[in-house]
């Protein structure tokens, strides 16, 4: 795994959130074991508590905000990843081989590469972001 990786005091505050169900120690490993980044588009993603409260009348999440959620929606099996919390809603109510599928096209490709993008010259930039999903 990756030992090297140290994380953050936010991912450390994150994880002991208990998310899915999951100990702290499992999300820990889920961190490390990404580095931190989202599994669809490999952007860094946001730890830190502050940004993952929605607040009234606000535009809830940032969309880096981490995320936990099975890879296939509702079923265990196939285990858990960490995503951007906008991107994770992107999967919704697929079938799991009907989003795999779409993980493997172009346009899908093209998307992820385009947030991650974003998401290294400016995260803050929080209607960019949303605007990427829109197109």
């Amino acid at each position: 795994m990756n030992e090297d990786y140290e994380l953050s005091q936010a991912q450390i505050e994150w994880a002991r959130k208990k998310k899915q169900g999951l100990s702290h120690s499992c999300l820990r490993v889920l961190i490390k074991k990404q580095k931190g980044r989202c599994a669809f588009s490999d952007a860094l993603m946001i730890f830190e508590k502050e940004y993952g409260t929605p607040k009234v009348n606000t535009a809830g999440c940032h969309p880096l905000y981490a995320a936990i959620d099975h890879i296939s929606p509702s079923n265990k099996s196939y285990g858990h990843r960490l995503f951007c919390y906008d991107l994770n809603d992107l999967k919704g109510p697929l079938p799991n081989k009907l989003f795999t599928e779409l993980q493997n096209t172009s346009a899908w490709k093209q998307l992820m590469q385009q947030w991650k993008s974003q998401a290294e010259n400016n995260p803050n930039d929080i209607n960019a972001l949303k605007a990427l999903l829109k197109d």
